[in-house]
């Protein structure tokens, strides 16, 4: 079998959703912050991160890494790639959702056309391992504990 790779973060809340603070870490330590309801508000919002910044921030990654990866097994060198994540979070008759994420995307490398650029663009689009898992993932819980 290939790679297999786990990842950890976690998160704590305190309080009430609307005035309460949580904190979120990853196991790297790579992000540690304060987030809030407030933080998800945008304008005169405290400068803390919040969940659609995150997805927003692991799509962007994965993307770009996604778009180098098959720029280079095309034959190309130098690669530069700039990826950008729109993460759009409302309020529907169902609840909160994220009903949009729009991303874009620059760079290239010498001798790569716009058609072909456009191509393995839409082809990491829909292979990127975080794509992937925001079209449908299951969600499980392994431990369930509760702790005062």
């Amino acid at each position: 079998m290939g790679i297999q790779v786990r990842r950890r973060a976690a998160a704590r809340w305190q309080g009430p959703v609307a005035t309460g603070v949580g904190h979120i870490r990853t196991a790297s330590k790579a992000v540690d912050s304060d987030y809030s309801l407030r933080s998800r508000e945008g304008e005169g919002a405290p400068l803390n991160t919040n969940p659609e910044e995150l997805i927003g921030a692991g799509l962007a990654g994965c993307f770009a890494m996604s778009v180098a990866n098959q720029l280079e097994q095309a034959g190309h060198s130098d690669v530069e790639v700039d990826a950008n994540a729109v993460v759009r979070l409302e309020e529907t008759d169902a609840g909160f959702r994220i009903t949009e994420i729009a991303l874009s995307i620059s760079g290239g490398a010498p001798g790569l056309g716009d058609d072909e650029f456009a191509r393995i663009a839409d082809q990491a689009k829909r292979t990127c391992p975080v794509s992937l898992a925001l079209a449908g993932t299951t969600i499980t819980l392994t431990q369930v504990k509760a702790v005062r």
